[in-house]
């Protein structure tokens, strides 16, 4: 493993461990078996975005400062990073933020269906499932990831595969937006324009908060 790397192996069992809600100790375990995840973590927790008082150094407190959602949401982007080595980390930003705007439209737009947790997943994972196919799959359903996110990866037909469709659709307008440009028509869409723009700013706070340990 080169130097800086974080172990694959590592990052499944800490998936594993989050998506089982063990114990806040069991996930500390988990984490401080990878000295550069280690690492992630704190540099994450103790950055400019958090604005804290004194610096964290202990990895239980810095989970129990940042909780369990956003841990999770950690640990699949830096896995998306530790498979595609070979991607510049441009491109990982994006694969990043298809995944938030994926998870925003969700939430704006389905309330009722309570998918945005699950469409985040299928969100960052999607780059990684086109490279690997069911060898990713076999990996996931080993840390007991839903059938659903499982199927939005496979079937674009599934819920969740029409929204990373859609997200994949709406993301070169999100760009067009986050540059201030005013003079351009949104594509046909039964999603109302301001959730639109809601769902493509959120992405992309959210992905600026991640982009320091990626």
């Amino acid at each position: 493993m080169e130097k800086g790397e974080i172990s694959r192996t590592v990052l499944l069992k800490l998936i594993e461990a989050i998506l089982k809600e063990e114990e806040l100790e069991t996930i500390s375990r988990i984490i401080s078996t990878d000295p550069n995840l280690t690492a992630k973590i704190l540099t994450f927790v103790n950055s400019a975005y958090h604005s804290l008082r004194r610096e964290i150094h202990s990895i239980e407190d810095a989970i129990a400062y940042i909780g369990y959602r956003k841990l999770k949401e950690i640990a699949f982007a830096l896995l998306v990073s530790a498979t595609l080595k070979n991607v510049d980390k441009e491109e990982l930003l994006k694969s990043v933020q298809l995944a938030y705007l994926t998870k925003a439209i969700a939430k704006r737009a389905f309330p009722k269906l309570n998918l945005e947790e699950e469409a985040f997943l299928v969100g960052i994972l999607n780059h990684v499932y086109q490279k690997e196919g069911e060898k990713l799959i076999k990996e996931l359903e080993k840390v007991y990831i839903s059938k659903a996110v499982i199927e939005g990866l496979r079937n674009d037909s599934s819920p969740l595969g029409k929204l990373k469709i859609l997200a994949k659709k709406l993301f070169p307008w999100c760009e067009k937006i986050l540059k201030g440009d005013k003079n351009f028509k949104l594509p046909k869409s039964d999603i109302k324009r301001e959730i639109i723009i809601g769902s493509c700013l959120e992405a992309q706070e959210e992905t600026e908060k991640l982009a320091e340990i990626l």
